[in-house]
This record gives C-alpha cells, sequence and structure tokens, in this order.
C-alpha cells in the first residue's frame, strides 16, 4: 500500500515552511518586474486540488493544460481549481468544485489529506490555496 498520502498528511500537519519558502523558490520574474510580495485588499481568493493517486506503486497526480488563448495563463500547465464562488462555504469546497467541473472527479470519492500554504501570484492578482487529495 502506498503511504505518501498519510506519510504527507503527517507533515503538514507538523507546519509547513510558509510564505518565506515561496520566495525563495519565486521565478526571477517577480524580482525583475518588481512584483508585489503580499496581496492586496482587492486580491481574489482561488483553491487547486493536487489529486493524489496510486498507480504502479507510485503516487501521481492530476495536471491540465490551460486552454491557449491571448492572457498570461494561456497554454500553461495547472492543478485542476479556480475561482472562489459565492456559494462555495471554504476553499475546500473550492477546489472540490473546480476538479469536478474540471475533470469529472467524484468530491465524494476524494479524501482531503491538509491544505497548504496559500501562493500569491501577482500577475492575476490571486491566492491561491492548494488543497491536497487523494
Amino acid at each position: 500500500m502506498n503511504k505518501f498520502p498519510s506519510n504527507l498528511k503527517t507533515e503538514i500537519l507538523k507546519g509547513l515552511p510558509g510564505t518565506d519558502a515561496q520566495w525563495q523558490m519565486a521565478s526571477s520574474d517577480r524580482f525583475i518586474k518588481n512584483f508585489p510580495r503580499f496581496p492586496g485588499k482587492d486580491a481574489r481568493v482561488a483553491a487547486v486540488l493536487i489529486l493524489l493517486y496510486p498507480n504502479n506503486g507510485s503516487t501521481c497526480t492530476v495536471l491540465m493544460q490551460r486552454p491557449d488563448y491571448n492572457g498570461v495563463h494561456g497554454g500553461q500547465i495547472s492543478f485542476p481549481g479556480g475561482k472562489q464562488e459565492t456559494e462555495d462555504a471554504d476553499v475546500i469546497q473550492t477546489a472540490l468544485r473546480e476538479v469536478h467541473e474540471e475533470t469529472g472527479v467524484d468530491p465524494s470519492k476524494v479524501s482531503i489529506i491538509g491544505i497548504l500554504t496559500p501562493l500569491f501570484i501577482p500577475i492575476s492578482n490571486m491566492i491561491v490555496t492548494p488543497v491536497a487529495a487523494g
């Protein structure tokens, strides 16, 4: 049996390195273009689902390619997810709703592992919360 999801849950509960670690790993564009480090009051909330599943003894995840359009995120590879809607109770519900809309995965078959540190994406003015699930 694959122990990765339960090990990940244990590690998340120990605490995360947070935004300082994200900043250390940020692309050079954030520095060159002098993007803000912290979101303003007008930043929108979004969530993505990092859906982990076993496959031939390994742990895999679901990624998507965004439609190719004339915008900053056109054609990018991403986790399923999107903006929080008013009917979403929280970011977990946002992530589950979005993964269902974008991939057809049944939210009732998904077990939440934990919530990772939200990431501010300045170019789209979004605070994206990654939700890990199996």
